[in-house]
């Protein structure tokens, strides 16, 4: 059976996946939107200068399509997604990622990468693993950078050495597994048992791990994880000269690390609450008087909000309806 014929028949398996995750997005949003600080923001943006908030939106819209591009090549060079389709794999992660907490993100990104991107279990969990690797390089990149222009608060600081660890542990299990996967999985299955049968299929993940196996694709993926982090730190500072201040790169540096750190696990809907009390206390560590924190923390997280959700949503949606089309 070829490659196209076997996407095709994962995409048949899991056609129920896309409306499923459709339909627990719309709950999640038609759930989260009343508590969201809408009213809040839109009282601070009267304040705010709006070119910069709109260069702000961009800033956090351009998140999205490198994301696109980076999870195009961590998938298997043989399944070959076209970039419009992992387009909407990234675009409803996203919104699903921002809506709600405890992984529901993850999952749906497993669900859409099999049902809209024709990738096998096996296949979308290697890219995810890969994801959550090249995320931590480009926090731990972002940490790096805001401890060389300004003192860390200490809370932060044990903050980093968990991150670290984190990143360690992925990579000292993903490069290895990606170059002798096939020694492993042949060890395994020669003397059978439940737990050495679970681990040689965990093991089989790492023929779909050839993006670490790959210099220049690794390369690539790197630079366009440090570029969604560079647009985030954009989307920063054009918040903070929206409101009138002086941009300040060190200041930026430290909201997007420290958010990186304290969001890694998602527990409240959208980081309802979390977002805008991490942004508040590093603008008032940096000085910034409480006034000021705030309205930059809360029209902050607005823009941070919206581009992937109304993205997301809006591409789900449009998914939904042609994949209906299709069938009738």
């Amino acid at each position: 059976m070829t490659d196209v014929a076997l996407n095709r028949g994962t995409r048949r398996r899991t056609s129920w996946l896309l409306p499923g995750v459709w339909l627990v997005l719309t709950i999640a949003l038609v759930a989260a939107l009343p508590f969201l600080p809408w009213r809040r923001a839109v009282a601070e943006v009267h304040r705010a200068e709006v070119r910069w908030l709109f260069a702000a939106l961009l800033a956090n819209f351009a998140i999205l399509p490198l994301w696109a591009a980076e999870w195009t090549l961590l998938a298997p060079a043989i399944s070959r997604v076209p970039y419009r389709r992992m387009f909407e794999v990234v675009a409803g992660t996203g919104a699903v990622l921002n809506s709600i907490p405890f992984f529901a993100g993850e999952l749906s990104a497993i669900g859409l990468l099999m049902s809209r991107a024709g990738l096998s279990s096996s296949a979308a969990l290697s890219v995810l693993a890969m994801d959550q690797l090249i995320v931590g390089v480009g926090k731990l990149a972002v940490l790096g950078a805001a401890a060389f222009s300004a003192p860390l608060p200490p809370w932060l600081r044990g903050g980093i050495m968990t991150l670290a660890l984190g990143v360690a542990g992925l990579l000292l299990a993903l490069v290895p597994l990606a170059n002798r996967w096939d020694r492993v999985h042949t060890r395994l299955v020669a003397r059978q048992s439940r737990v050495r049968d679970v681990l040689a299929h965990i093991a089989l993940w790492g023929a779909h791990l050839d993006a670490l196996r790959d210099g220049r694709r690794a390369w690539r993926v790197v630079l366009l994880a440090l570029a969604k982090k560079a647009a985030e730190v954009l989307a920063v500072i054009a918040v903070q000269i929206a409101f009138g201040n002086e941009p300040s790169v060190s200041a930026a540096l430290l909201v997007v690390a420290s958010l990186g750190v304290v969001t890694a696990l998602p527990v409240a809907p959208a980081n309802l609450g979390v977002y805008e009390a991490t942004v508040f206390a590093i603008y008032r560590y940096l000085g910034a008087a409480s006034e000021t924190a705030l309205s930059l923390a809360v029209v902050q997280h607005a823009c941070f909000l919206l581009p992937p959700l109304a993205t997301g949503y809006a591409t789900l949606t449009l998914a939904q309806l042609t994949s209906r089309r299709a069938r009738a």
